[in-house]
């Protein structure tokens, strides 16, 4: 058994920079720039498996999320975040080990089980602490300073990549073993926050009356996870397409690294202004602006055949670090205390079955069509998706925002 660790407010007040280091170490992701040429590359794998692998790592989400979301609400969140640590050195040392289609397979399932582990269960304990300081309303604060360490560790580490890639292919895998040593000692200082008694009731009954409230009983929550959920498609599809789209384009592979560290700051630094943003259009005008920042993206990447095209990708980008936080907010105050990782975990479960759905389909027709005929068509829809989830928000938006 693990030590008790206590709750006071000075502890609780740690887990939050430690959770933004937690987070950067997570996002210090070497290999995630040049993972595309890696594998088209190295390894002889062509858009529709890239995307495929993608699909089944968002597949072992799938079927990790809301189950390991479950879990974190009772065995306790820094358990965690601890678990999810070691199997983030088992999977990239698998990833070492990899030399075909089956072996990257058997790492991105490892891989995908350590981050449905985190997902939903880092802004869980975030929320919680914050409630237990009497500090819930500095939320979206916090969200985007974490997503400002994150994304701009991912950013640098992008800088790195294509340096690290020209020494020896294998050497930025090797360097996430690592890195996720250190996430377990940060997961290890957590502290857990003291939350209400659990309320007794048998598992299938207590998960079906989460999914329910989720998803039919609860109007405003169902819209707000819909809403997350079609913008996070519209920024997240791009992100194993762009390496290539960019080289297509004339884009010389070295500067790939470099193009995917600009996205990354682009989070961070968007990141540090949502609470302001927030703040003076209100959640439900920002989220408009959401919409509006992928309509311009998609547009521009599909029309544009100029090798900077790349750079309507960062309008993308934008929508994670300027509107997201303030989203996840919202969401956050219509989710119970006991259940918060389960509840976060299922809508991180649709996301990933809608990308699992949609992410092998965008790959065939890539090959089929090429990357612009491709990017109007899942422009138009995303849009469209957004446009009406945005519409369905809207009031509820307004009633729960301060």
């Amino acid at each position: 058994m693990l030590p008790p660790m206590s709750t006071t407010a000075t502890d609780l007040s740690g887990n939050l920079p430690r959770l933004a280091g937690f987070n950067a170490l997570q996002m210090t992701l070497f290999p995630v720039a040049i993972i595309t040429l890696y594998q088209n590359r190295e390894l002889g794998l062509d858009m529709s498996e890239i995307l495929l692998l993608q699909g089944i790592f968002g597949l072992a989400m799938v079927l990790a999320e809301f189950p390991s979301g479950y879990i974190a609400d009772r065995i306790g969140y820094r358990r965690t975040l601890m678990v999810a640590a070691g199997l983030g050195v088992s999977g990239w040392s698998a990833y070492l080990l990899a030399s075909d289609f089956t072996g990257i397979l058997v790492a991105e399932l490892i891989l995908g089980l350590a981050m449905a582990l985190i997902s939903g269960c880092d802004s869980a304990l975030l929320y919680e602490s914050l409630i237990a300081m009497r500090q819930e309303s500095a939320f979206t604060k916090w969200m985007g300073r974490i997503r400002f360490a994150g994304q701009g560790a991912e950013g640098t580490a992008a800088l790195a990549a294509g340096v690290l890639y020209t020494l020896s292919p294998t050497l930025p895998f090797l360097l996430q073993i690592p890195v996720w040593i250190a996430a377990f000692g940060v997961a290890f200082s957590l502290t857990e926050p003291a939350r209400s008694a659990q309320p007794r009731a048998e598992h299938g009954e207590r998960i079906r009356k989460i999914t329910r409230e989720a998803l039919i009983e609860n109007r405003g929550l169902r819209a707000i996870i819909f809403l997350i959920i079609v913008l996070g498609l519209c920024s997240f599809i791009p992100v194993w397409i762009i390496p290539l789209y960019a080289e297509a384009a004339g884009v010389p592979a070295a500067w790939i690294g470099v193009l995917w560290a600009v996205a990354n700051y682009t989070v961070a630094l968007t990141a540090l202004t949502s609470t302001k943003a927030d703040k003076f259009l209100g959640t439900q005008r920002l989220a408009l602006v959401g919409v509006a920042l992928a309509a311009v993206g998609y547009a521009g990447l599909s029309l544009v055949h100029a090798w900077w095209g790349f750079v309507f990708y960062f309008f993308l980008t934008a929508i994670r670090g300027l509107v997201a936080p303030a989203l996840h907010h919202v969401e956050q105050r219509m989710i119970p205390s006991d259940d918060r990782a389960a509840f976060l975990s299922l809508r991180s479960l649709l996301f990933r079955l809608s990308f699992f759905v949609l992410g092998p389909l965008v790959g065939a027709s890539i090959d089929r069509s090429g990357f612009h005929a491709t990017l109007l068509g899942v422009g138009i829809l995303l849009v469209l998706a957004t446009s009406v989830a945005w519409l369905h928000a809207r009031p509820y938006v307004n009633r729960i925002t301060p």
